[in-house]
């Protein structure tokens, strides 16, 4: 198994900032982005999707009306046009190459795919940018969990779940995969106690609130996703 990153200070969680700095500004936009790379982040989590013409995104949603002004399906759309989309705050709505260029490898990154090919056209325009900065990938298609393993080995990939089964750790422990993300919402006692039990090291998604952050740390979570995440490592810093 690739080893997770290692959080910046000994013993410290890794708190994702999920989709950037989204409690200071919109999801998944560059100004959301250069909020957290001015934090410092431990890590940017953003989504990937392809275009009509195989053109990497990155957006959440299937459709763009919930963030942006526009409702356009991004898988039926090409870039050029959904480059035109202008998302609520404004800005444009941003490719993946948009968003490497304004982190700059300065922090740790996690490209999660949201649809099949989605790696393969981000490990192309990784390598057009030449991009070294510390990169996780992950996906909740395990077709693309492979695709990584496959094309980009010697990059960290994680797999993303709602419930873990026992499957989900199977497949992870089977493919060398570095963590899991877990829903929080639908993790029992139980859940936790074998995921604690597999090694893998685990992050949930998405905990806003500090006291369920702590709670999960001390059942053994490596780290959260949070829409709060510096708010979050304040906190951790202040107990």
């Amino acid at each position: 198994m690739r080893p997770f990153f290692p959080p910046k200070a000994p013993g410290r969680p890794i708190f994702v900032a999920h989709r950037g700095a989204s409690d200071r500004a919109l999801e998944n936009s560059p100004a959301a982005f250069d909020l957290a790379v001015s934090d410092g982040a431990d890590m940017i989590e953003f989504d990937v999707r392809l275009s009509a013409d195989g053109v990497p995104v990155v957006f959440h949603d299937a459709r763009t009306g919930r963030t942006a002004k526009e409702n356009m399906p991004v898988a039926r759309t090409p870039a050029a046009r959904l480059r035109a989309v202008r998302l609520k705050n404004g800005e444009t709505l941003p490719s993946l190459a948009d968003v490497l260029e304004i982190v700059g490898g300065t922090v740790p990154i996690n490209i999660e795919s949201k649809a099949p090919g989605a790696i393969a056209a981000a490990a192309k325009d990784l390598s057009k940018a030449g991009y070294g900065g510390e990169l996780l990938l992950s996906s909740g298609l395990r077709d693309e969990c492979l695709a990584a393993r496959e094309l980009l080995p010697g990059i960290s990939c994680g797999l993303v779940t709602r419930r873990p089964s026992a499957s989900d750790l199977a497949f992870c422990l089977r493919h060398g995969l570095a963590s899991i993300h877990p829903y929080r919402r639908l993790l029992t006692v139980l859940r936790l106690r074998k995921l604690a039990a597999s090694g893998i090291p685990f992050l949930p998604y998405t905990v806003d609130d500090p006291a369920e952050v702590f709670a999960l740390i001390a059942a053994g979570a490596a780290g959260v996703f949070s829409n709060r995440a510096q708010a979050l490592r304040e906190a951790w810093n202040r107990r």
